[in-house]
């Protein structure tokens, strides 16, 4: 069952910043060889927003991303970056948008501070004091050639580059998962860092729910090609996992409507997100033949369910 009353638009966090939108997507789909990735999605994000991404393997959320920053085309709908269409970017509009790839594709054959020297010619923001202190913080070498660095000192230098460019729209596909958990914690205190001085706007996608949590204001799951919830994180947190056992033909017949979700988990069972006032309503009217548990859950059991 899908989930009730997830709202669509992402509202800004700090109420004193302009009513406007960084993100705005309408009816996107998208197909590889007939498998539809993306169906019908719609999607709104405000300027200053922190929007942590989940979905499970293979939901589609890279190729969101991707669709995002114009790197691949959507087959179908409107989709908008700062009122632009991300096919057809301006320079300006360019200028605002750093991207963090789930693998990082930069420039083996230099070193970490030559590629920094050549990108920053292409942003006038590019602040080159910011990335030497961010390297030196993260014991990142600016003088060792980039193929030579490992997995996570090559990632950690791909987010000293986007961080770089004093972007005001900062999308990370999965960017810290093969970071030791010293520099992950670190890069999530200077993101936040940063939120809490400037207006950027955070599209963050990650496996890493403890991450998110600290770090953004709302999430998006992303399951069937659609946004299958969306809401701020305390909506999130007030959601109790009850599981339903019973007979199949009792059980179909109980009050679920008003529940963020249900999954039959086999015959005779189900497994309910609600809120404490519906999980009460639900149990109030119960037969005798239908037990009720409480599930113990935290955000990441409550997110994984609509990943089932």
């Amino acid at each position: 069952m899908p989930a009730q009353g997830c709202g669509q638009r992402l509202k800004k966090s700090v109420e004193s910043r302009p009513m406007e939108s960084a993100i705005e997507v309408h009816g996107l789909s998208k197909s590889y060889r007939h498998h539809s990735v993306l169906v019908g999605l719609n999607c709104q994000i405000e300027s200053g927003a922190a929007l942590g991404l989940l979905g499970a393997n293979g939901s589609g959320k890279t190729t969101l991303l991707k669709i995002l920053l114009g790197l691949i085309p959507a087959d179908s709908g409107d989709i908008k970056i700062f009122v632009e269409n991300p096919r057809d970017l301006s320079i300006p509009a360019r200028n605002k948008i750093s991207y963090v790839p789930q693998t990082t594709n930069q420039f083996s054959w230099l070193s970490g501070r030559a590629m920094l020297k050549y990108l920053s010619a292409f942003y006038p923001s590019f602040d080159r004091n910011y990335a030497d202190e961010l390297s030196d913080r993260w014991k990142l070498s600016l003088r060792t050639p980039i193929s030579v660095l490992s997995p996570g000192q090559q990632q950690r230098l791909s987010i000293v580059r986007a961080l770089a460019t004093r972007p005001e729209l900062l999308i990370l596909d999965e960017p810290i998962a093969s970071l030791d958990p010293a520099t992950r914690i670190a890069v999530v205190d200077e993101l936040i860092r940063l939120r809490n001085q400037q207006s950027l706007t955070l599209l963050f996608s990650s496996h890493i729910t403890a991450d998110l949590e600290r770090l953004c204001t709302d999430f998006a799951i992303l399951a069937k090609g659609r946004i299958a919830a969306l809401g701020p994180i305390a909506a999130f947190r007030q959601l109790i996992r009850t599981r339903f056992e019973g007979d199949e033909t009792t059980i179909a017949l109980l009050p679920f409507e008003g529940c963020r979700y249900v999954r039959k988990t086999r015959e005779g069972e189900r497994m309910v997100l609600a809120e404490e006032s519906e999980t009460d309503r639900i149990r109030s009217k119960l037969p005798q033949s239908v037990r009720a548990t409480v599930e113990t859950s935290d955000l990441e059991m409550t997110f994984s369910e609509w990943m089932q």
